[in-house]
């Protein structure tokens, strides 16, 4: 299975939905200083071995999974072992970085 990787221009689009799942990669304390409304903050070297219970702790079944670290790195190689695994995944390219210039124009 193969993962997309969207813009945060894109990302956008997916935050007004109510069937995804917005993953924080970066570390806890960047994660609590500030992150993209709506995101759960997750361990990256964990995430794939908690995504299930994640995923039931959850009240309904993500369309996508969408990820992102600080420059986007991170989240490539996340997606690609959980799309691996069957999970519908989405990188945002450039990160955290890219998200927060990109909401300052």
């Amino acid at each position: 299975m193969q993962f997309r990787i969207i813009s945060c221009e894109i990302l956008e689009q997916y935050l007004e939905r109510n069937d995804i799942l917005l993953l924080d990669l970066r570390s806890k304390s960047s994660y609590e200083q500030e992150h993209i409304p709506g995101a759960l903050w997750v361990d990256w070297e964990k995430a794939e071995d908690n995504m299930p219970k994640l995923l039931s702790t959850l009240d309904f079944i993500p369309a996508w999974i969408i990820l992102y670290c600080e420059h986007g790195n991170t989240s490539l190689l996340i997606a690609r072992d959980l799309a691996r695994n069957g999970y519908p995944v989405i990188s945002l390219n450039g990160g955290y970085a890219y998200w927060k210039k990109y909401k300052k124009a």
